[in-house]
C-alpha cells in the first residue's frame, strides 16, 4: 500500500468560503418561499474524500437535470518509503485531484431522490519529489527526481442523491457515490547524484571495458544524467546486462503499491470501487 505520512487539508479558498456562506445566508432569507420555480442552478459543498465542490445545474424536467461539476482536493506533506532488495527510495510531495466533470442525474420519483452517473476528467494526481539510492551491480548509487501517478485520465461516478427542497429555490443535499477506478499510469523521473559511484560500478562489476564506460558517462551526460535510461542503453549497445532496476521496473513497483490499496477496495465491472460522500447547498437564482 502507499501509506501518507502527515497530511494537512489545507483551508477552503477564500472565494469559495465566501460563495458557501453567502448562500447559507440566501437559504436562511428565502426558505419560505413556495412558489419560486427556476431551470438554471449554482452550488458549493464538501465532499470526503472528493473535497470542495462547486457545480452549475439545469433542470430539462421533472426528471431529468444535468450538472457540470469542479472538485478540488489535496494533500500537503505526503511522504511514503520505498524498500526493495536494489533500491530504497523516499517520496515527498503533494497530492492533488483537480476534477472538472459532468453528471446526468435522473430523478427516481420527478422530485428530490435522484440517481447521478457521468465522468470526472484528472487535472491532478500524485506529484512528488523522490531521493534515495538504486543499486547498480551491486553498488549503491544516490538518486533524485520526481514521479507524477494519474490514477485514471477519467473517472467514472455513480451516486445516490437526495436533496431537502426549501421552496424550489434552495436545495441542501446530501450524496452517497463512487468513483470508477482503473490502473494508474506513472511518469518517472530519476537522476544520478554521484557521477563517481555509477562509474565506479560499471568498472568494477559490469566488465565493460574503461573506454565503454567513458562512451556511456558521455551518453548519461548528454540525456541529464537519467538513470532509468542506462539499462536499454548498455544492452542495445554493448549487448551487456547492467543489474539494476529499470524504468519500467521500478514504474511497475510504485503501480503495484497503489493497487496493493486498490485490493481493499471493492470491484464492479473491472474497475475498483473508491467511495465519497459529499454535503452541500444548491441555490436557483435564475
Amino acid at each position: 500500500t502507499l501509506p501518507s505520512g502527515p497530511a494537512d487539508i489545507p483551508d477552503a479558498p477564500l472565494p469559495l468560503a465566501w460563495i458557501f456562506m453567502f448562500l447559507i445566508l440566501i437559504s436562511i432569507s428565502y426558505g419560505e418561499i413556495e412558489n419560486y420555480k427556476s431551470d438554471f442552478g449554482i452550488g458549493v459543498g464538501m465532499g470526503l474524500p472528493s473535497g470542495y465542490e462547486i457545480k452549475g445545474v439545469y433542470r430539462m424536467n421533472d426528471w431529468i437535470s444535468l450538472s457540470l461539476n469542479y472538485n478540488l482536493f489535496e494533500i500537503k506533506g505526503f511522504s511514503h518509503d520505498i524498500k526493495e532488495n536494489d533500491m530504497t527510495l523516499n517520496l515527498n510531495g503533494d497530492l492533488a485531484f483537480s476534477s472538472p466533470g459532468i453528471l446526468l442525474n435522473y430523478h427516481i420519483f420527478g422530485g428530490n431522490w435522484r440517481v447521478a452517473t457521468g465522468f470526472l476528467y484528472d487535472l491532478g494526481g500524485l506529484d512528488v519529489d523522490m531521493n534515495g539510492n538504486v543499486e547498480v551491480e551491486n553498488e549503491k548509487v544516490n538518486v533524485n527526481g520526481n514521479v507524477k501517478v494519474k490514477l485514471g485520465k477519467t473517472y467514472p461516478y455513480l451516486g445516490l442523491i437526495y436533496g431537502y427542497d426549501y421552496g424550489s429555490t434552495i436545495h441542501l443535499e446530501f450524496s452517497l457515490g463512487a468513483y470508477l477506478l482503473k490502473t494508474p499510469t506513472v511518469d518517472l523521473n530519476l537522476k544520478v547524484e554521484a557521477k563517481d559511484a555509477i562509474e565506479d560500478a560499471l568498472e568494477k562489476n559490469s566488465g565493460l571495458s574503461t573506454t565503454e564506460v567513458n562512451e556511456i558517462m558521455a551518453y548519461l551526460e548528454q540525456n541529464g544524467w537519467n538513470i532509468l535510461t542506462l539499462k536499454d542503453y548498455v544492452k542495445e549497445n554493448y549487448n551487456v546486462t547492467v543489474d539494476m532496476p529499470s524504468e519500467t521496473e521500478l514504474e511497475d513497483q510504485i503501480i503495484s503499491g497503489i493497487e496493493d490499496g486498490y485490493s481493499k477496495l471493492p470491484k464492479l465491472m473491472g474497475y475498483s470501487v473508491f467511495p465519497v460522500v459529499s454535503i452541500g447547498i444548491t441555490f436557483f437564482p435564475f
